[in-house]
């Protein structure tokens, strides 16, 4: 009689897991409600800028962070884009960037015109891989997008030595890392400057939004001028120094932001505790691994939970036929992105308009072809061995219970997913 519930078993949780995102109450009504009544939807309305919801949230997030400087952008793309362009990086510049992470860690440096070079991961921890960086420097680098991706964060260490070394602007893409801390302290400034998304799935949201932190005064104020038209504070308002965009963020999302901040300490406490649970289960497993452990990592604001098939362990089974099984006891495990950035089409078929700049600017001068990129470890990791749990499960200390018993009794059973 089968016991796996792919083969028509009893599954572990048949109701699947419980998980309630996003988590709102009176207070985000409220809050809300208070910026419409103002009638002040924009941060210009204001006779005061810092009655604006969205400069004091700015503040707010800053400290949250530990950083100085906040700059609030309309969604975490153009975070990136804005810190990048703020660092001085131009049409031709190389920019270092992880190939596994979402596409728009590499698509805002395209729309900052410079050149994505994609670089392999570390097989342990999943992050951008620091001599896999320095192997892939060449004269025209000029800044590393580097991703704490599923919010584990990549080696600050030797990131720093090496940007130090070879004269890297370094921007913290913290899309999936809101409040990991490195070493007792927040991401985002722990470098030159930190992107950050508020879109409607990550741990702090309000829709759509984004941000950008540094301890770099002069940073923070050309992040300021680029995401607002160009615009210079304390110049004359009609009065615009650099071609640049419209980034702001509104006041409705700013006050959101604001009500959604009071309950997020808590909320990352909760799911650092029970990621911590069940890498510690996972640990004494087979089978499967979590990712390693680092003790520099004081606190990890998840975005995925990412862990490790163990192929060999498993008989010649497909990580992917595990993930059916898994699925099939209630578990939604997957495969996050699914590929590495570099072999989407965009990349692949050079989506980048008629021109096809940056790749063809005359400021650039070489030949890349995307086809033609190799990166072994995030190619195989993400085929064979990846596996993803949404961050909203880490919400349930009940959920580990029933993913640590799927993951026991698929194993257990592992003969049945043969065939």
């Amino acid at each position: 009689m089968p016991q796996l519930a792919i083969n028509g078993g009893n599954p572990i949780a048949p109701q699947g897991l419980r998980a309630a995102w996003p988590v709102f109450d009176d207070r985000d009504r409220q809050a809300v409600l208070r910026a419409l009544d103002s009638g002040n939807w924009c941060r210009l309305n204001w006779a005061d800028p810092k009655d604006s919801e969205v400069a004091q949230f700015e503040e707010e997030f800053a400290r949250l962070h530990d950083a100085r400087h906040c700059v609030a952008v309309a969604n975490g793309t153009a975070a990136i884009e804005v810190a990048l362009k703020a660092g001085g990086i131009e049409a031709g510049d190389e920019v270092l960037v992880p190939a596994v992470t979402f596409i728009a860690s590499a698509i805002a440096i395209i729309l900052a015109e410079a050149i994505p070079i994609f670089v392999d991961i570390d097989p342990e921890t999943y992050q951008i891989d620091p001599a896999a960086m320095e192997a892939a420097i060449s004269p025209k680098t000029a800044a590393a997008v580097v991703v704490h991706y599923g919010g584990y964060p990549a080696d600050m260490d030797a990131i720093a030595q090496l940007a130090a070394r070879r004269n890297l602007f370094v921007v913290e893409d913290c899309a999936h890392a809101h409040g990991t801390e490195w070493r007792g302290r927040k991401v985002g400034a722990l470098l030159d400057a930190g992107a950050f998304s508020f879109q409607a799935s990550k741990t702090l949201n309000c829709g759509e939004g984004g941000a950008v932190t540094t301890d770099r005064e002069e940073l923070a104020a050309k992040a300021f001028s680029y995401h607002h038209i160009g615009r210079v504070a304390g110049r004359p308002f009609y009065e615009h120094h650099i071609a640049a965009p419209n980034y702001r963020l509104t006041e409705l999302q700013g006050a959101l932001l604001r009500s959604q901040l009071e309950g997020f300490p808590q909320q990352t406490e909760t799911r650092h505790r029970n990621g911590s649970r069940l890498s510690a289960a996972m640990a004494d497993m087979p089978g499967v691994a979590p990712l390693k452990a680092d003790a520099r990592i004081t606190q990890q604001g998840y975005y995925f939970y990412l862990f490790r098939f163990l192929a060999e362990q498993w008989d010649g089974i497909h990580r992917d036929r595990f993930l059916e099984a898994m699925r099939a006891e209630g578990i939604p495990a997957g495969n996050a992105y699914g590929i590495p950035i570099h072999k989407n089409p965009v990349f692949q078929q050079r989506g980048f308009g008629r021109t096809g700049c940056p790749i063809n600017c005359a400021h650039y001068g070489l030949e890349i072809d995307y086809t033609k990129v190799t990166l072994p470890v995030a190619e195989r990791a993400l085929a064979e061995e990846q596996v993803s749990l949404n961050k909203d499960l880490l919400m349930e200390e009940s959920n580990i219970d029933l993913i640590i018993a799927a993951l026991e009794k698929v194993y257990r059973n592992r003969d049945e997913l043969r065939g």
